[in-house]
């Protein structure tokens, strides 16, 4: 199991925040602080390169990777039909 969560959001129907909590490195602090990732464009490909900019990252499970892509292919299909997202 991960130490970690994503928080996603959209911005201004234009971006997507993604927000990453790991609790394995503030484990000794009770401050939890995410690491946010703000992506302008809707380019699938863009959005997981800057996620893969960040080591820890690369650390979640596959499973949690599948769902961190289907969760942002959600948003940005969202931003495209001008709906309302809801993360799972």
């Amino acid at each position: 199991m991960d130490n970690s969560y994503f928080v996603i959001r959209i911005s201004k129907q234009t971006k997507i925040e993604i927000y990453f909590y790991n609790y394995k490195t503030n484990f000794k602090s009770n401050n939890y602080y995410p690491i946010c990732f703000i992506a302008n464009s809707c380019d699938f490909q863009e959005i997981i390169n800057l996620l893969n900019s960040y080591a820890k990252f690369t650390n979640c499970s596959a499973i949690h990777n599948m769902y961190l892509g289907r969760e942002v292919f959600k948003a940005q299909v969202s931003i495209q039909l001008n709906q309302i997202y809801i993360q799972n």
